[in-house]
């Protein structure tokens, strides 16, 4: 992999080290930064919502409220449409609205507001007014088809639109947000008018899940919301949130924004993917202890099955490798494949081989696609290209899905395989990471940790520093976990400070490639490892380079 070291001077101290990483994200006086505005202040306008549109949904809620209409919230099934859903649900209830969540199934109704999740939810009870959260925005048809029952719709959405937007009595939408910070605005607005206090944090802790889990940028209105949101999440009451983290083993007062990615946000959307996520939105709002306590074992439980799933479609996957070698972008398919698991195995070899990745779960009649994407390419819009042979597709930039025909499927990828080698450059395919700096071995420390912490949350747009470590002696060498798929080496540097534990997840195989008593190249993120009470320093590591 290329490093691209952002400052070739080497940094001789931590206030050295600052500078650099302040010079790199081009934050030289923008005080904003370390102290964003709060999500209460937020101005409507710079997060591109439609101040009128906005107002016309308030109004509608309040007259819901004051008819007793029965109003549905109509949600989506992963970590950000159930977060959003429990915002808006909790707030419409605190104003004494007769209001139901709604989130469809995977498998059965397919992706947001669809003509099947409409067919369950009309026969049921018809309501006076839908509300979407985190979907909606290219639901043409299904809109149409609310309006045309005499049912009032409001979508809340913050997916790229298609063309023209739906009809329906509001659209409150923006795509600089996730789907439940937009919700979280509408909230805020509705409070207002209500003339209800509320505390500093409020709903703030699921507006943080949402925020890092969607992988939206970490930026302006998005960095508030995961700043402010992960201080509450540290404070929150919420039992359920509570009993999810007794689960991952964290530390409710630590948690940092990859605690949430990679423990309280996959547990949501693993009951997602292979269940139902209603069970997450019941542990999000429970006020029953021993309840929040079984679903948060269900929802781990279901997790560890995801994860097995995963892995096991994942090798499967790259056994495929020989027929995308020369291709500029990565297309697998199977019938084996779980239309709940398709985004991680395209996530994971999008990481692996640094190309596009479309994934795909082949049914009887219906295929189901998944798509990530690396920076510079626009997947969802290369993917609009063959928009024809679609039944349905939405997304971001970086991250799509859609469905099709399954007899179709062949000519949809060679379709895209062509349109990638004509539009996708390949310089935007050679792997490469963004190193801040070389740094020398004493500045591995805590001190130069909880300095790197000013600079959090990290995420997307606001990346985690990657520091570069040269001539790193090999001591020990070993693999870890049950399979051997991850290396951990131990390495000190010429100044003899204390061996470092450098750990590359998924990286087992390199193990056979490094030897004892010979010198590599490191990039990695600085981070303390706690382990029996004790903490130690440890380099989770991006790239080695063998010298």
């Amino acid at each position: 992999m290329h490093w691209n070291i952002l400052e070739s001077t080497i940094p001789r101290n931590l206030k050295e080290l600052k500078e650099i990483l302040i010079k790199n994200r081009d934050l030289i006086g923008n005080k904003l930064f370390f102290s964003p505005k709060k999500p209460q202040d937020i101005v409507i306008k710079n997060v591109g919502i439609d101040k009128s549109q906005l107002k016309q949904a308030v109004k509608r809620i309040f007259q819901a409220i004051k008819n007793k209409d029965k109003v549905v919230i109509f949600g989506d099934y992963d970590a950000d449409g159930v977060c959003a859903t429990a915002i808006l649900w909790q707030a419409l209830n605190d104003l004494g609205c007769e209001v139901m969540p709604f989130i469809p199934l995977r498998e059965k109704h397919g992706y947001g507001l669809s003509n099947k999740a409409l067919d369950d939810l009309l026969a049921k009870n018809k309501p006076d007014l839908i509300i979407t959260v985190d979907n909606g925005i290219v639901a043409h048809e299904p809109a149409q088809r609310v309006i045309d029952a005499g049912i009032d719709l409001i979508i809340t959405d913050h997916h790229q639109p298609e063309g023209k937007l739906p009809i329906a009595t509001a659209v409150v939408h923006s795509t600089k947000l996730c789907g439940a910070t937009v919700a979280w605005i509408l909230a805020r607005e509705m409070m207002k008018v209500a003339k209800k206090k509320v505390d500093k944090y409020w709903q703030l802790d699921l507006a943080a899940i949402a925020t890092i889990a969607d992988q939206v940028p970490l930026q302006g209105a998005n960095r508030s919301f995961a700043k402010y949101g992960l201080e509450a999440l540290r404070k929150s009451e919420r039992i359920g949130l509570k009993a999810l983290l007794i689960q991952d083993n964290q530390d409710q007062k630590t948690i940092n924004s990859q605690s949430v990615g990679f423990g309280i946000a996959p547990r949501i959307n693993a009951v997602g993917r292979l269940d139902h996520s209603l069970d997450a939105l019941r542990l999000l709002l429970t006020t029953n202890k021993a309840r929040a306590e079984q679903l948060a074992k269900t929802l781990s439980e279901i997790n560890v099955q995801r994860q097995d799933m995963t892995y096991e479609m994942y090798g499967h996957a790259l056994a495929q490798s020989d027929n995308w070698k020369q291709e500029h972008i990565i297309i697998v398919h199977s019938e084996k494949y779980h239309e709940g698991v398709v985004g991680l195995i395209a996530g994971r070899l999008m990481e692996r081989f640094y190309k596009p990745v479309i994934a795909i779960s082949v049914g009887d009649k219906i295929a189901k696609a998944s798509a990530r994407s690396v920076p510079g390419v626009n997947i969802v819009e290369l993917i609009r290209e063959v928009r024809d042979d679609l039944l349905d597709v939405g997304g971001h930039p970086m991250a799509a899905g859609f469905g099709m025909e399954a007899n179709k499927l062949e000519n949809v990828i060679a379709r895209l395989q062509k349109l990638a080698k004509e539009k996708i450059d390949k310089k935007l395919l050679k792997p490469s990471i963004n190193v801040e700096a070389v740094i020398p071995f004493e500045l591995i420390n805590e001190k130069t940790i909880n300095m790197v912490a000013e600079f959090a949350p990290f995420g997307q747009g606001n990346r985690e520093p990657i520091l570069g470590f040269k001539n790193v002696e090999v001591l020990q060498v070993f693999t870890m976990g049950a399979d051997k798929q991850h290396l951990k080496v131990v390495g000190k540097g010429t100044d003899g400070v204390t061996p470092i534990n450098f750990l590359f997840w998924r990286r087992g195989s390199l193990s056979e490639k490094i030897v004892i008593g010979e010198k590599i190249d490191v990039a990695g993120v600085l981070e303390i490892n706690e382990w029996n009470g004790k903490k130690s320093v440890q380099v989770r590591v991006k790239d080695i380079l063998l010298t």
